[in-house]
Order: C-alpha cells, then structure tokens, then sequence
C-alpha cells in the first residue's frame, strides 16, 4: 500500500514538473520576441526635423553632470523624451527623463542637467570612465506624431 502511494506521488510529481518546463518553454520566447518588436517599433520613427538641435556638454558648475540644450522645438513640439546611455568601467549604464515625457509648455527650447551616477538616500555615487554618451530622444508634436534624433556625443 506505501509502495503505490509512493509511485504514486512519483509519478505526479513528475507530471508537474514536466507540465512547467513545457510551459516555461512555451512562454518565454514569446516575451523576447515582443522586446525586438518593440524595439523595431523605436528604431522605425521617422528622424527629428533638421531645425531641432541638441547639445551636450560637460556641466561647469558640478561635477559628473552634464547639460542637454534642445533648441529649435518652435512650438511644435508638445513633449520630449531622452535616454542617455554610457559605458562606465566596462558596465552599460544610462539615464532617461522617466516614465512621463517632459511637457515643453510650447517654449522654443529644453535645457537639463542630468547627473550622470547614481543616488540613494541622499548619498551619490558617481560613474567614472565615460567617453562617450549617446542620446536617443524622442519628440511629440502637437498631431501626436513622433520623431525621433540620435547622436554619440565624446567626452
């Protein structure tokens, strides 16, 4: 009677495992297909209009900062959104405007400075070894139509 039971809960056991890795299978190729196509969706947007200009350069005033100057947004951009991204002692490491773009309120241009490091109850660490910064940014015009403007930028 222990004998079968013990098959028994063998056989189940084997059964739920096997059912798992099936599914694990299964599901998990799905999810890196839907990142590439995500990205594909990212790299297809149209570039920005020439007119827009973007500048980085090193801030002067505080130290692992840098200063993006957007000029040229005439009124018709509604909102922005940026990723920096760097190589730091052989590790990727980035910074983006966040999970909401950054509403332009109409004015011609977008000044930020971005810290380029990370912080943690008030306390900053700061990345060392940066030689270059590339920027992808990503406009909204006012017809909800996007652009999109990429550079490497050498430190």
């Amino acid at each position: 009677m222990k004998n079968k039971m013990g098959i028994l809960i063998g056989v189940l056991v084997l059964l739920l495992v096997g059912t798992g890795f099936i599914v694990y299978k299964v599901l998990v190729p799905s999810r890196a297909q839907e990142a590439v196509k995500e990205e594909d969706i990212i790299e297809s947007l149209p570039s920005a209009d020439a007119s827009i200009t973007v500048e980085v350069s090193k801030s002067t005033m505080k130290d692992n900062t840098v200063v993006m100057i957007v000029n040229g947004l005439g009124g018709k951009v509604v909102s922005v959104a940026y990723e920096l991204t760097y190589d730091s002692e052989g590790l990727i490491k980035g910074v983006n405007s966040g999970s909401k773009p950054i509403e332009t309120g109409g004015k011609d241009s977008l000044e930020r400075e971005i810290y380029l490091g990370t912080c943690s109850r008030n306390v900053c660490k700061p990345d060392a070894g940066i030689k270059k910064i590339s920027v992808v940014m990503e406009f909204t015009d006012k017809d909800g139509k996007k652009s999109q403007f990429t550079k490497d930028y050498d430190f």
